[in-house]
């Protein structure tokens, strides 16, 4: 969520200027007339953009940009739905393999040139060449022949997807995927002008002026390091009528008061709050509180003697008081977890209920101090144990801490004879630390990149590189392998594999989920029309406009 600093060249925006006592000559009276206002906003991010290369894009700031700037297939509602962007039409076969797409005749690069379907066809082939050294190729392994691309086994050239004519797509998977479109949606899938490539070479999307755009703003301004720019209107844009906004001015501001005072000065549209701020706007009317697709929890490393001990494991769970811990300590908007997973990822195909409630499995994750010290007595026998010592290895962001030292105290409070001690280091160095499984405890979370249950509970299978704390379940395996094979076409039955997947996990006490992680943010009430989605709190400003 981004933003700017203090300078001259910042605007006034957000508010109308009144022109009075304009005379109109062959009227006889005088009028007060309020002239529109400029459709420009202020916003900021709190680290620099990178790259605007689809293929190459490495963190959130960078693809938010390119998401104002270019469009892919389809762009998520606020409901975390697809719906057509380029597409125009999508035939899938019936048994889930092949995707046919018909694109907008009307798609145009910023230089002048047609978006076509080859567009498509190179971008992905190019994300998944080796060369490229792109971070997100795991995400096309549905694609026929993608796994082997990405390993070097085979040229990207045998990618299952084909340019069937200038304005056709055909795609053919090795599986049925359920949430591919959803997937389609993501930036890594966005076309690229191979002519762009081929003109600016390695410099492509390292600047503004070596990047073209398809969206509805052009970006300038950005030489590739500098911490300022500015996103235009794109008149050449396809559907360039319903966006408003002539200008979105971003700066980088790293320190949240810096924010919040320039925000409070009329200097910013929208500001992320942070610490007290959140409990001295509670009641401000521009307050927004949006999702941000993650879930926190407490890993186990289950090669740890006592960490593997699963009515251990349910003790600290029923330990935690998830309610005051996200209305208490986080204080940010977050709230307590009641699966692993985050509400919006999926609804009930014949109830609509929310998945994380049919998944709610009760006795694991409820606040019980005495079921919970009936369990650690067990645990503390089966262990052969009446003191035990537990290390929680987690990053050194305010976050993690906090939640650390709350975790630490309840479990030292109520279950006796329990000695809890935090090891917090740099997030790299803590992924580096858990990844060689040098740790019994890790507090970490999961952010997913798309919205569907999947996301969060693959880490848990058994083969998974993910999964780090080693977690083996038969039957869980088995759930996760039917929702996503024999049943991936149904998707009622694929609701259930999914939510019996995760009351197993719920049972086993795989993982402690403790949190849904969300962020409070001040909008200006004159900023209209701001597509904010539900699942991941993503902004689309394309029909945003000032009032």
């Amino acid at each position: 969520m981004g933003i700017f600093t203090n300078k001259k060249a910042l605007l006034l925006t957000g508010i109308i200027i009144l022109i009075g006592g304009v005379s109109f000559g062959i009227h006889a009276n005088s009028k007060q007339a309020s002239a529109a206002p400029a459709q420009k906003i202020n916003l900021y991010e709190t680290t620099n953009l990178t790259s605007l290369d689809a293929s190459k894009i490495t963190d959130g700031v960078s693809s938010s940009q390119l998401s104002q700037v270019d469009e892919g297939l389809y762009r998520l509602n606020k409901n975390s739905q697809p719906v057509n962007a380029l597409a125009s039409k999508t035939t899938i076969s019936k048994d889930g393999k092949t995707y046919t797409i018909n694109l907008r005749h009307d798609g145009r690069w910023s230089d002048g040139q047609k978006v076509t379907a080859q567009d498509f066809v190179y971008s992905w082939e190019r994300t998944l060449n080796p060369k490229t050294k792109s971070e997100f190729t795991y995400l096309f392994a549905s694609i026929k022949n993608a796994n082997a691309i990405m390993v070097g086994k085979k040229s990207p050239s045998t990618l299952g997807v084909k340019a069937t004519n200038k304005y056709q797509l055909k795609i053919n998977l090795s599986k049925p995927v359920p949430y591919f479109k959803k997937l389609l949606s993501g930036t890594t899938f966005y076309p690229i002008s191979q002519k762009a490539v081929k003109k600016y070479g390695t410099k492509y999307g390292t600047s503004a002026k070596t990047t073209v755009y398809n969206g509805p703003f052009t970006l300038k301004g950005w030489n590739g390091t500098n911490d300022s720019w500015t996103l235009a209107k794109n008149n050449s844009y396809r559907d360039h009528k319903v966006v408003k906004l002539n200008q979105i001015r971003y700066q980088v501001i790293k320190t949240a008061s810096t924010a919040y005072n320039l925000y409070q000065s009329h200097k910013l549209d929208m500001v992320t709050l942070a610490g007290e701020q959140n409990t001295q706007n509670k009641n401000n009317p521009e307050l927004k509180t949006l999702s941000s697709g993650r879930v926190g929890f407490i890993q186990y490393n289950e090669k740890d003697k006592t960490a593997a001990n699963k009515n251990l494991r349910t003790a600290i769970s029923l330990t935690i008081n998830r309610q005051q811990l996200a209305t208490k300590i986080l204080e940010n908007g977050s709230t307590a977890a009641k699966a692993f997973g985050v509400h919006d990822m999926l609804k009930n195909p014949k109830t609509d209920k929310d998945f994380v409630d049919d998944a709610h499995t009760p006795n694991t994750m409820d606040y019980n101090i005495t079921k919970a010290k009936a369990l650690y007595q067990t645990a503390q026998k089966q262990l052969g144990k009446k003191q035990l010592t537990l290390n929680i290895t987690c990053a050194n962001d305010d976050t993690s801490q906090h939640t650390a030292d709350y975790i630490q105290g309840q479990l030292m409070n109520h279950l006796k004879g329990l000695k809890v001690t935090i090891s917090t280091m740099p997030f790299p160095s803590m992924l580096t630390k858990v990844s060689q499984g040098d740790f019994q405890l890790n507090l970490t979370s999961w952010g997913m990149d798309f919205a569907d249950p999947t996301q969060a509970l693959t880490i848990l299978t058994s083969d998974s590189n993910s999964n780090m704390g080693h977690y083996q379940s038969k039957a869980y395996d088995t759930a996760m392998n039917t929702a996503d094979g024999k049943d991936a076409l149904n998707n009622t039955a694929r609701y259930h594999d999914l939510v019996k997947a995760a009351q197993t996990a719920g049972k086993d006490q795989a993982v402690t989920p403790l949190y849904e992680s969300r962020s409070r943010m001040l909008v200006k009430s004159s900023l209209h029309g701001v597509v904010y989605n539900k699942f991941s709190g993503a902004m689309d400003f394309r029909t945003a406009y000032v009032k």
